[in-house]
């Protein structure tokens, strides 16, 4: 038998089917407890329930290397109410438990990282310094691009990372993870993000939207997942539109038109006939006016491109007026700058997200269904550009209040969790089936919830 070592112990209580976090530590100088201590096995960084003890000194085992046998299991050590059952009657818990058993030791593993890291503490000037910084980063990059430092190939993929790190931080700001108490900081952020991000709808059109994401992933009234290909088959046409905001609208109108109206019926809830004209028009107007601004430059860009050189091709080049020229060498400059970077994060993000989440056979209010982990290495291309999106906003959906750099530093801890708990891993079928819900994965969720938990009592 290996050895494992007892760098960080978890200690649970499960009692009457309650489990209970106790935040029991193997560390330098750990604190001592006697209770119910469970001995957990380090693999691939998740320590696995080994065995149960009752009076054990977990000061006494701080700091030293530990066998399967250092720890172990007798009738007499458990009382008799509580005592383990063979595997094969082991109580099969619901869906709810294991999300909530989740949101428990998320929940913890981010507590422990800000009592180890005191810095976390500071959580409004974190998000504050890395909005700033991403946007003093991008302003530099294009700097040096403007002057000849820096070529195109260097300042759109540099520029693409920073501007990331700006969606990220209005993310949190739509969970209010950043001065709660001053709105106009937040209003002022949420302002400089979009400024740096034009390509996507106003972030105050947005918070509803995504808060209604997180009753509705899943369903037919989503509208931020639908508005990016979530539930679409793949081929070029969703391949387009993954990439293309207004696209994504023009080539699907009947399909958005019945999206907005069940996203309203259910999110917006119009008394009358006004307040559904003004929910109508809000939506019709989500990316006035900088998205519209965003994308028409880019068509712009890209069809004077595709003319200029087809027609050079051809042996027929154009001879464009002086003023053509002249608007084409700021919006070159402005694509590479700005509009480029947002298409290739456009893509990455939009790629990442509409593919982790699932759509259809999805239960209602069934967290466990609505995202797999998609941490394959073959999308670590597209992750460059949303900050390791696939890998951890799985993590977001059972615990909302953490910010996305504290999630990305627990994640080598939290995914194995949820990976124990039934959460799908890399589940590429799903592109093949339009991000819907494999029938497996659905049968064994609904066997589960159909399965009422042993009751520990004798």
């Amino acid at each position: 038998m290996p050895f494992w070592s007892t760098a960080r112990l978890r200690a649970y209580t499960q009692l009457d089917k309650e489990v209970r976090w106790l935040g029991v530590k193997g560390d330098k100088g750990g604190t001592a407890l006697t209770g119910w201590v469970t001995k957990q096995r380090c693999r691939d960084g998740v320590f696995k329930q080994a065995s149960v003890v009752h009076g054990q000194d977990a000061k006494a085992l701080s700091g030293k290397r530990l066998c399967p046998s250092t720890l172990s299991v007798t009738s007499d050590c458990l009382p008799p109410m509580t005592a383990r059952k063979s595997k094969s009657n082991a109580p099969q818990m619901t869906d709810a438990q294991r999300t909530q058993i989740i949101r428990q030791q998320v929940s913890a593993l981010g507590d422990a990282a800000r009592a180890r890291h005191p810095w976390l503490a500071h959580q409004n000037a974190i998000g504050l310094a890395i909005q700033l910084g991403a946007i003093a980063g991008m302003g530099l990059c294009s700097w040096l691009y403007l002057t000849g430092s820096l070529p195109w190939w260097g300042a759109i993929p540099l520029i693409g990372i920073l501007a990331s790190l700006t969606h990220e931080i209005e993310h949190d700001l739509i969970h209010l993870l950043y001065f709660k108490n001053r709105p106009w900081v937040q209003h002022a952020l949420l302002l400089l993000g979009w400024l740096s991000r034009p390509s996507t709808v106003n972030p105050w059109v947005r918070r509803q939207m995504h808060f209604h994401h997180h009753k509705k992933s899943g369903h037919s009234s989503d509208f931020e997942e639908r508005a990016i290909t979530n539930g679409e088959p793949w081929g070029l046409k969703r391949f387009l539109m993954t990439a293309d905001s207004m696209l994504s609208i023009v080539l699907r109108p009947l399909t958005m038109r019945k999206v907005v109206r069940e996203y309203i019926r259910e999110a917006e809830k119009p008394r009358n006939r006004a307040e559904w004209r003004a929910a109508s028009l809000r939506k019709l107007l989500s990316f006035m006016p900088l998205g519209h601004a965003f994308w028409a430059a880019w068509h712009a860009f890209v069809l004077f491109h595709v003319v200029d050189l087809g027609a050079s091709w051809l042996g027929q080049p154009v001879a464009w007026p002086p003023e053509v020229l002249s608007a084409m060498s700021v919006l070159n400059a402005v694509t590479v700058c700005l509009i480029a970077p947002n298409i290739v994060r456009n893509f990455s993000l939009h790629f990442i997200s509409s593919n982790m989440h699932y759509y259809g056979n999805v239960e209602p209010g069934n967290v466990l269904q609505q995202t797999q982990v998609l941490n394959h290495p073959l999308f670590w291309p597209l992750q460059l550009f949303c900050f390791n999106f696939g890998a951890t906003h799985a993590i977001h959906h059972f615990v909302v209040g953490q910010p996305f750099y504290l999630r990305q530093m627990i994640a080598s801890e939290a995914l194995p969790i949820l990976r124990s708990h039934g959460v799908f891993f890399n589940d590429l079928g799903t592109f093949g089936r339009a991000n819907r819900l494999a029938q497996a994965h659905t049968t064994s969720a609904t066997s589960r919830k159909a399965e009422q938990p042993v009751a520990a009592a004798a």
